[in-house]
């Protein structure tokens, strides 16, 4: 840690806002330090009475300002500023000579003067408005500190007029050292006082009355500067006015700097003190102002901006150049390197990954699908068979797909070659895994009749039960009682799969060496420097160091690890859907390494591979990455699975009148990628394309297609083509997007009975009928695959945590499995996978529930 800077645990516990607006606010406090956003809650929803218990860790001086900005979360438009307060630690320490040791407090909440007429109905000034914060860990000699208006190493003022002293800006609290109470009861103490409102507020009306009379009247100087995610619209940083900082660390100084003060615009008191106790920007680095005198800095070393004030790298991390001149960052604590600059929240995450390698081959050994012997059991009848479907498709007036070629052998058979990857096959690629069943041909079954309803839509009536169904009674059930071309038997499916591997596997095999320590670079080397059709052989994999032959077990731990090293936060590759969703999609950032183009192709082999040789893979990925794998159309609904929260929103936009509401949307949105934010219009000049009533359903199609493709694209392409380098993505049409994943991640082996013990009932019990019979059918009727698509049909995947059900993630956070008592008793169950809920119906029967 350098001079004179102390690590400050920092705990935001809780808060109360009273606001006037109908809705509940999505609350998030984003954390200031020294004028530069350094950590951000999560939002809290609809609610006035936010819990956060989030601690962070800041790395201080005793002249440190923190300021708190509490934001209104919203998913459409830019987060509304509520309302900010800070502490200065200069004071705290003071009072507490130095020792700063489990101090809880509360700071009082309000508008600053500069937006307090744009948010005036947001915040109310008749309730309490405060949020509650704990810091430790503080222990120094104040001696060595003096006050910093008398040092100027610290807070030079050469400028009388634009001082203010800090005692009136700082946030005067009377802090209790705790002694033998707890946390808990200083703030019960606290809060017990707080209706007397007897604490000092950095923004009392007092100091903003002084603080405007100190300000200039230039009318620029009333500009604040705004974070990332506020409610000021973002524009293309101007490069008018600069604050150099490329020798002498001390030019960035405002007060100080002859240069400084006539280049850039003259800003609020209270931040141009601010900016004098800032630490020295990292070399090559600049501060600048735009046009609306919002602060930037520009990196010179990677040529690129940002909003966030750069902050010094955590300890043991080290900036490098490679021989291309190219920026990157050595880790010296565990010997890696990467692109991406690094922060807490990205050291974070490479721990939270690092603790995952423990469980990654206890999950190995736990995975399993089927027997598959059935695949080298298959012989040239069946193959045949696939040739007369093939020929009687007829559906020549269909090209073939790019790449494909149709051919007839010596006895007249027609099968279909696949220039790209050298594969040879029965079946008819325009048709392949679709059912082409004629039921105009068949009969309907005794007692049934066709009707319409008043839409036009077909019906079909039971006289014998007296039931109706859109369900065409004519189609051929699976196993589980569904049609075919609902089910059509997974085993069928992947029974049909494996011989189209199994036929196109090319004799001998292909050696892959790789080191444990670097299995990711190996491999990439390994896979990248053969053709891709040479895949197709057999795998024999081998460990440097490590003697043994390879008989499967080793290819299955090869490709286990390798998957899991995907997931390296280094390679800056994937990131997980959100916070509570493991499943794994692009990370639109990936920009920021070279080569990711290369590495997504790379990739795409090896997901191929672990497909045509029936291996699983660590992670998967989410479902709506497997339907564009599959090449279906993606819609709204296929957003509610990575981001419950946009999808409600678009959801209410699609359900209400945005002209009533006021709504003020454009074809436009902003999002946010390594710290930057980039606009993207949905159509030519959406800018200024507002969204009203007449065109909303193509703004929300718009809307569904860009959040899919977000910063996507390239690598898609890239992960897809070398994905059908090495098996044709024709090969997968058999399949939906659950049973990809299945087939991907393989199956594990359920325990009911811890299953059973962590569910729970929303108007059932335990000893309900239905909940009885409900279990009774798991343990009794389904085999482990039918448990498996059970709960991938309410939990939204097939795979257990690695510590059981207990475990399990909804949208918001641990969310057990749970049945719901729902509807009547002739509705069909339903599920509901953010929360892990299955709506189950009060059955009158076990036979009525199976």
């Amino acid at each position: 840690m350098s001079q004179n800077r102390f690590q400050l645990k920092l705990k935001v516990l809780h808060g109360q806002l009273s606001t006037t607006s109908v809705f509940k606010p999505d609350p998030y406090i984003v954390i200031v330090q020294d004028n530069s956003p350094v950590y951000k809650t999560n939002y809290q929803r609809s609610t006035n009475n936010p819990e956060w218990n989030e601690t962070f860790y800041l790395s201080i001086t005793p002249y440190t300002h923190v300021k708190f900005r509490i934001f209104n979360h919203n998913s459409l438009k830019k987060d509304v500023l509520i309302g900010e307060t800070f502490i200065d630690l200069y004071d705290i320490l003071k009072k507490n000579n130095g020792v700063i040791n489990n101090v809880s407090f509360p700071l009082s909440l309000k508008l600053p003067s500069s937006t307090q007429n744009v948010t005036k109905s947001i915040l109310s000034n008749r309730g309490p408005n405060y949020i509650f914060i704990s810091i430790d860990g503080i222990s120094i000699d104040m001696n060595q500190f003096p006050m910093a208006n008398n040092t100027g190493n610290h807070t030079p003022n050469t400028n009388n007029n634009n001082s203010i002293n800090n005692d009136q800006n700082s946030c005067n609290i009377d802090v209790q050292q705790p002694g033998t109470s707890s946390t808990s009861n200083v703030i019960a103490e606290i809060t017990s006082s707080l209706p007397k409102w007897s604490l000092n507020d950095p923004y009392s009306s007092s100091q903003q009355q002084q603080q405007q009379q100190q300000q200039p009247n230039s009318s620029n100087n009333n500009r604040t500067i705004t974070p990332i995610g506020s409610d000021s619209k973002i524009t293309s940083p101007s490069r008018k006015s600069t604050l150099t900082n490329d020798n002498n660390p001390t030019d960035h100084q405002p007060s100080t700097s002859t240069t400084a003060t006539n280049s850039a615009p003259q800003q609020s008191t209270q931040r141009s003190n601010m900016t004098q106790i800032e630490e020295p920007l990292p070399h090559g680095w600049e501060i600048r102002f735009d046009t609306y005198g919002r602060k930037y800095y520009v990196d010179h070393n990677t040529k690129s901006t940002t909003w966030q004030r750069p902050t010094p790298l955590p300890h043991g991390w080290e900036m490098r150049k490679d021989n291309k001149g190219r920026i990157y960052y050595v880790d010296h604590n565990t010997r890696t390197t990467t692109w991406q600059r690094p922060t807490p929240e990205h050291v974070r995450n490479y721990q939270h990954w690092q603790a995952q390698q423990g469980s990654v081959m206890q999950q190995c050994g736990q995975r399993f699908l089927y027997d598959q012997s059935n695949a080298s059991s298959w012989n040239m009848t069946n193959g045949n068979a696939n040739g007369q479907v093939a020929v009687e498709s007829q559906d020549d007036a269909q090209p073939l797909p790019d790449g494909w070629e149709k051919r007839i052998d010596q006895s007249g058979r027609v099968y279909f070659v696949n220039h790209k990857n050298k594969t040879t096959q029965w079946e008819d690629p325009r048709t392949q895994g679709k059912e082409t069943p004629n039921l105009a041909d068949i009969p309907l079954p005794q007692g049934w009749e066709i009707k319409d309803t008043p839409e036009g839509k077909v019906y079909f009536v039971d006289h014998n039960t007296k039931t109706t169904t859109y369900q065409d009674p004519r189609r051929i059930n699976g196993q589980y009682g569904v049609p075919m071309a609902y089910e059509r038997s997974f085993r069928w499916k992947l029974t049909q799969f494996r011989y189209l591997c199994l036929y196109n596997a090319l004799p001998s095999h292909i050696k892959v060496q790789v080191s444990r320590n670097n299995i990711f670079e190996d491999s990439f080397h390994a896979i990248m420097r053969v053709q891709p059709h040479e895949l197709r052989r057999r795998l024999f994999i081998t460990f440097k160091s490590e003697e043994g032959l390879d008989y499967g077990g080793i290819a299955r731990e090869w490709f286990f690890l390798l998957s899991h090293e995907v997931l390296n936060p280094m390679y800056c590759l994937f990131e997980y859907a959100s916070k509570n969703n493991y499943s794994l999609q692009i990370n639109p950032a990936s920009s920021v390494n070279p080569d990711h183009l290369l590495n997504f192709g790379f990739i795409g082999r090896f997901i191929a591979m672990a497909l045509f040789h029936g291996k699983f893979i660590y992670s998967g990925f989410t479902l709506p990455f497997y339907k564009r794998m599959l090449g279906k159309k993606l819609v709204m609904k296929d957003i509610e699975s990575i981001d419950p929260e946009f999808y409600n929103s678009l959801k209410w936009i699609k359900e209400n009148s945005v002209e009533e509401c006021g709504l003020e949307l454009y074809f436009s949105v902003d999002f946010e990628v390594l710290g930057q934010i980039q606009s993207h219009d949905l159509c030519e000049g959406g800018a200024d394309k507002r969204v009203d009533d007449s065109n909303k359903e193509e703004y929300l199609r718009l809307m569904t297609d860009w959040r899919f493709s977000r910063g996507q694209e390239e690598q898609t392409k890239a992960f897809l083509d070398g994905f059908n380098e090495v098996l044709p993505l024709e090969w997968l049409h058999y399949f939906d997007e659950r049973e990809l994943e299945l087939l991907l991640c393989g199956m594990q082996k359920i325990d009911i009975d811890d299953w059973q013990r962590n569910t729970i009932y929303r108007h059932y019990t335990r000893n309900s009928r239905q909940i009885i019979w409900f279990w009774q059918f798991v343990r009794e009727e389904c085999d482990n695959e039918k448990r498996a698509r059970l709960l991938q049909f309410v939990t939204g995947t097939c795979r257990v945590p690695v510590g059981g059900f207990a475990e399990l993630m909804g949208s918001n956070g641990p969310q057990r499995f749970c049945i719901e008592k729902v509807g009547k008793e002739n509705w069909l169950p339903r599920s509901h996978t953010c929360f892990n809920r299955l709506d189950l119906p009060p059955y009158k029967s076990y036979g009525q529930l199976v």
